[in-house]
């Protein structure tokens, strides 16, 4: 029987899209992949969400991927306030299933930065139970570490929950560690799979 409810949050409560937000700022396709490429080559983006990296650190990190747009790299890394936004369903399904009884949780990959930029977005965090975010605790899915972080801190019995998340390694990493895991990659669907899960 299912008594918890832990979720992802990027992709499976909000939303965004890396092309569209760069295109945004820059209206050039060719930045666009200079900039992905700078953000997310080499590993820097984890040490991001681990939360150990300074500022500067993750600045001169993602800059030495590509020198050249230092200057956009740092113009965009204070504009990720523009790329994070709250879907419509997501603080119904939250407060749907906490009337229900269901204690609901979050886990998930997040900077201090980000957290920062997107308060907004993220303002549904205030109706859940708890949760984790990596940049918290230095550790960052699908470390098996950080899902034992979260069943030590709530007390909780891994086959009694279910977690969600957009990426299947993520959720593979879940169900090794006890738990029932859905891949979200797409929200009716995953609602749908959630109440069969709930069901049993």
């Amino acid at each position: 029987m299912i008594k918890t409810v832990i979720f992802d949050i990027g992709r499976v409560l909000v939303g965004y899209d890396w092309d569209d937000f760069f295109m945004s700022l820059y209206h050039d396709e060719k930045m666009t992949r200079r900039l992905k490429e700078a953000f997310f080559a080499g590993g820097v983006w984890d040490e991001m969400d681990r939360g150990v990296w300074s500022e500067d650190e993750l600045l001169s990190g993602f800059a030495a991927n590509d020198p050249e747009i230092e200057t956009q790299i740092r113009e965009t890394w204070e504009k990720f306030d523009r790329l994070v936004y709250q879907y419509d369903f997501t603080r119904s399904w939250i407060s749907g299933l906490k009337e229900r009884g269901y204690q609901v949780l979050y886990l998930s990959n997040w900077s201090y930065h980000l957290l920062e930029q997107c308060r907004e977005a993220l303002n549904f965090t205030e109706l859940m139970d708890g949760g984790i975010f990596s940049c918290h605790v230095k550790l960052i899915k699908p470390d098996e570490a950080i899902y034992k972080c979260i069943i030590e801190k709530y007390g909780l019995n891994p086959d009694e929950c279910v977690f969600l998340d957009d990426r299947k390694d993520n959720v593979e990493a879940a169900v090794r560690c006890g738990m029932n895991g859905i891949v979200a990659a797409d929200h009716d669907e995953a609602a749908a799979k959630l109440e069969e899960c709930l069901a049993v």
